[in-house]
């Protein structure tokens, strides 16, 4: 029993060093993967921040008003959903996969 016991324990162990040697490096990033999107500030800072310096001043707070609606873009009074996001970039190139 204790020949076939050793082999069998050598073997587990190998097998469970092999499993965790593959487990726990992580992938290295490929070189001719693409860079993720940058999708830039929000809109609505876009639209507050007038001085493009990330921050909103006491001045850019007070003209807030004015600033929020240059984002009302089909000008019915209400910022709805769509206009406070980005608008999304157009896909130039083929479908990521294909369609059936």
């Amino acid at each position: 029993m204790k020949k076939i016991l050793l082999p069998c324990a050598v073997l587990l162990l190998g097998a469970a060093t092999a499993l965790l040697a593959q487990t726990a490096a992580p992938a290295a990033p490929r070189d001719d993967a693409p860079p993720p999107p940058h999708h830039g500030p929000p809109p609505l800072l876009l639209a507050l921040d007038t001085d493009h310096d990330g921050q909103l001043s006491a001045a850019e707070i007070a003209r807030a008003a004015t600033a929020l609606k240059t984002l009302d873009r089909d000008g019915d009074g209400v910022l709805s959903a769509d206009e406070l996001h980005p608008p999304r970039p157009e896909h130039t190139g083929p479908p990521p996969f294909p369609h059936p």
